[in-house]
């Protein structure tokens, strides 16, 4: 019986470097005093994009680093999350109708992103030891071979986030809850980082594909957003009344939300991981 020919892919990106560059920019950001709203948002950008190349590096970095660098990303993150939140959430808050509603709910987050903002800016110890910690895996990248990375090792790494994603999807059938729709979400924006990294190495073809991941991870972090902000909502006192026509404002747009996240995500995740990852070298391949 005559064995099938593998089909070849395309080269891969270079993740090593793309972790790296995004280590860069993220430190020079937070070495360049005072943390603008705008920076603490490309900051942690940068941090999800390094580490969803690191899940593209993960067979070839072996389990141990791999799990060390993406905690420490992932703390670097956390420790920043609290000002870019609050901002978030006012923004939320001001994109629903009906004004006056949620006045003192808007000066609450008003104050907490305040207090926040002006932590990170004093050059607290959060920023300082993020910067630290972001340079030390950013160097230990540097000794990683870049041949190490070849297709079969990024091509898992796209596939076990692809198959991380679409489990989560078959739960929220079941279990709508804000923490699947939550890792619906995190798993979707790593797919994105990678599609768009794909996407650069001659794999043009991936570009709507990317835009769609990203589409999707921007409808579901809108949602988790409000999800959030309701969260303050029935901690932050308010007339009995304000307080349910905001509910319900918040109630009417996670609805909508959620069913046009989860029509996209069912296109997105309709494949079983293998054929996934395998379309996506074949992509490379044609571009």
């Amino acid at each position: 019986m005559t064995a099938r020919r593998r089909i070849p892919c395309f080269d891969p990106p270079d993740v090593r470097r793309i972790a790296r560059q995004s280590l860069a920019e993220a430190i020079a950001l937070l070495e360049a005093p005072p943390l603008s709203d705008h920076a603490v948002h490309a900051v942690r950008k940068n941090l999800k994009r390094a580490r969803a190349m690191l899940r593209m590096m993960r067979a070839g970095l072996g389990e141990e680093d791999y799990r060390n660098d993406n905690a420490v990303l992932r703390d670097a993150a956390h420790g920043l999350g609290a000002a870019r939140d609050s901002k978030v959430l006012l923004d939320t808050l001001k994109g629903l109708p009906e004004r006056g509603v949620g006045s003192a709910l808007q000066v609450r987050l008003r104050r907490e992103h305040a207090q926040s903002r002006d932590e990170l800016r004093g050059g607290g110890s959060t920023v300082k030891q993020a910067s630290n910690a972001l340079r030390t895996v950013r160097r230990r990248l540097a000794e990683e071979p870049a041949d190490r990375y070849d297709w079969p090792v990024v091509e898992r790494g796209v596939r076990q986030v692809y198959a991380r994603a679409r489990a989560t999807l078959e739960c929220i059938q079941a279990h709508p809850s804000p923490e699947n729709l939550h890792e619906l979400r995190k798993q979707t924006k790593y797919l994105w980082h990678q599609l768009e990294a794909l996407a650069t190495a001659r794999a043009r073809s991936l570009g709507a594909l990317a835009a769609a991941t990203h589409h999707l991870s921007d409808l579901l972090g809108d949602d988790h957003n409000l999800t959030v902000l309701s969260g303050k909502v029935a901690d932050t006192p308010m007339a009995p009344g304000a307080r349910k026509r905001l509910l319900a404002r918040i109630d009417a747009r996670h609805d909508r939300l959620v069913a046009r996240a989860l029509r996209l995500a069912r296109r997105i995740y309709r494949e079983p991981p293998a054929a996934f990852a395998a379309r996506v070298g074949r992509r490379g391949l044609r571009s």
